[in-house]
């Protein structure tokens, strides 16, 4: 069987996102749940979150991004955050992690320009996806061809509604 080029490309990176998210240590979050968030989402969302931003962007003819474990770690820290406070913004004054540059700091990323996506409510992957399309400022972070690799999070508060974030960074 011959394997387009095309075809091998997108398997490699599928491979390569499965490795960056067995790279994470989900363990490492656990301060973040006991400071009152509901859990963890299930790794098929944050899997499926990814697949469908790197999909938006082939459509537009824009470089898949390559999942970095920081920023996986900085996106999942706010999704728990977010959820233990039961609300989505970008500045949470009295979180443990305030504002985006503390979130990419504490976790090591080292960045010259980042942007970050945040969705609350939607039932799946899917969902969070249209509607973060259907933001302007969204759409645009999604498929800024400046960034380069991103990280997802994704978690539930008490009462089961999820909480999204998807992190884009470029490195210094």
């Amino acid at each position: 069987m011959i394997v387009s080029d095309v075809r091998l490309a997108a398997h490699i990176r599928i491979l390569a996102l499965g490795a960056a998210i067995a790279l994470l240590t989900w363990p490492d979050l656990t301060a973040l749940r006991a400071e009152g968030a509901g859990g963890l989402a299930q790794p098929a969302r944050v899997t499926s979150l990814m697949e469908l931003a790197n999909a938006r962007r082939a459509a537009v003819g824009v470089p898949a991004l390559r999942a970095n474990p920081k920023l996986m770690k900085a996106a999942q820290a706010h999704a728990e955050q977010a959820a233990a406070a039961g609300r989505l913004q970008h500045v949470l004054p009295e979180a443990r992690y305030p504002r985006p540059q503390d979130r990419l700091n504490a976790f090591g990323y080292p960045w010259q320009a980042f942007a970050e996506n945040i969705a609350y409510g939607q039932p799946d992957a899917t969902a969070a996806m249209d509607a973060w399309m259907k933001s302007p400022s969204h759409r645009k972070n999604l498929l800024n061809a400046a960034y380069t690799e991103f990280g997802t999070g994704s978690a539930t508060d008490a009462a089961g509604r999820p909480y999204d974030v998807q992190v884009f960074g470029r490195p210094r």
